[in-house]
């Protein structure tokens, strides 16, 4: 599962970090890491899924300490991307260090070429901006609080509320809840001040000036898709894309285990023997 957070802003306390991961360390057991620096604090909890080893651990550093990364999620094709990467000096085999290299080469550009569930940031050292994005459909959570000086994000509302953000209730959004069974627009909370980067959103931090961007529209890329082709043919591509899927999600240098609860969803897995 594994937990990030962070403070942006200039003297960022180290205390309130600590105080921060030791909230989430229930996402991250194998290993608790942090780089603080003058205008950031950065946090991991890990749970270990890929290149187990210290060398993998975060936060993560790209080869010219340049960029430090932390993420929450998997990159399934990090092994492709890996492969359209061969002139970045690795040194773990891991997705994290696949990410951060993808990041230096393309930019925000990289967010396109990803596959999996993700939510992550990455300060630059040189310029002081960190730039964080979630995944397509927001699969993994990436909450955050803008104070005058001072940016705060975590993986869960629970851990701001631990790095001392104040804990008040939006009741607007409390009162669509009760009324409506909506939960409110995708960058709302239930606490007030508190908001979620939506998915496919990405945000920068520069200079005390934040700025969030959707990079990824649902719809368009739907409308690059639409074919007409006969049923024997959706069920093909429907097969291969699903067996595609499944050999990505299990990538893993741990035991692989799944819950299969009787639902549509579960009902399309099949375990193919190879």
């Amino acid at each position: 599962m594994c937990g990030i957070a962070g403070i942006v802003g200039e003297n960022p306390s180290e205390e309130e970090l600590d105080k921060m991961l030791f909230t989430q360390r229930h996402r991250g057991p194998d290993f608790t890491g942090k780089f603080c620096a003058k205008f950031i604090a950065l946090g991991h909890n890990r749970l270990s899924i890929l290149d187990l080893s210290a060398a993998a651990n975060q936060p993560f550093f790209s080869d010219d300490k340049r960029y430090v990364l932390v993420l929450n999620g998997e990159i399934y094709n990090y092994l492709e991307l890996k492969n359209e990467l061969k002139n970045y000096p690795f040194k773990t085999a891991s997705d994290t260090e696949v990410l951060l290299a993808a990041y230096i080469k393309w930019g925000e550009d990289c967010l396109h070429k990803l596959n999996g569930m993700f939510s992550f940031a990455i300060w630059d050292t040189h310029t002081n901006c960190i730039f964080a994005a979630r995944d397509r459909f927001g699969v993994k959570p990436f909450y955050y609080f803008k104070k005058k000086d001072k940016l705060y994000f975590a993986s869960e509302i629970k851990t701001l509320l631990a790095g001392g953000i104040p804990k008040k209730t939006n009741d607007k959004v409390w009162a669509n809840y009760f009324v409506y069974g909506s939960y409110g627009m995708p960058d709302e909370t239930f606490f007030e001040g508190i908001h979620q980067l939506p998915g496919g959103h990405f945000l920068k931090l520069h200079k005390n000036q934040l700025s969030i961007k959707k990079w990824y529209f649902f719809e368009d890329e739907i409308k690059k898709y639409q074919k007409k082709i006969s049923f024997n043919q959706a069920k093909k591509e429907y097969n291969e894309l699903l067996e595609s899927s499944i050999k990505l999600r299990f990538r893993a240098d741990v035991p692989i285990g799944f819950n299969i609860i009787g639902g549509v969803d579960s009902g399309c897995l099949r375990i193919k023997e190879t």
